[in-house]
């Protein structure tokens, strides 16, 4: 049981440690200055899963908004080419 429980403790910290290197990397990429990135560091383990979850969110809207994009201009191609 307790090798159970120290499994999972170290399980949790290391994703804990794994979400801050992926906001300190975002962060960074972002051209954030020190004081957005020591505040985004100071987040709790709550904060952070809210703000990586509205991140992945937005994402996927990004990536849907592309995938329509796509298929209009395809569309759009495919008109001109029965046009001429």
């Amino acid at each position: 049981m307790d090798a159970a429980i120290e499994f999972r403790n170290e399980s949790i910290t290391s994703r804990q440690n794994e979400l801050r290197r992926s906001v300190v990397h975002l962060s960074a990429a972002l051209g954030k200055s020190h004081h957005g990135l020591a505040k985004l560091q100071s987040l709790s383990v709550s904060e952070m899963r809210s703000l990586l979850g509205r991140y992945f969110d937005r994402v996927v809207d990004l990536r849907d908004f592309q995938r329509r994009l796509q298929l209009q201009r395809a569309e759009l191609e495919v008109n001109c080419l029965t046009e001429v």
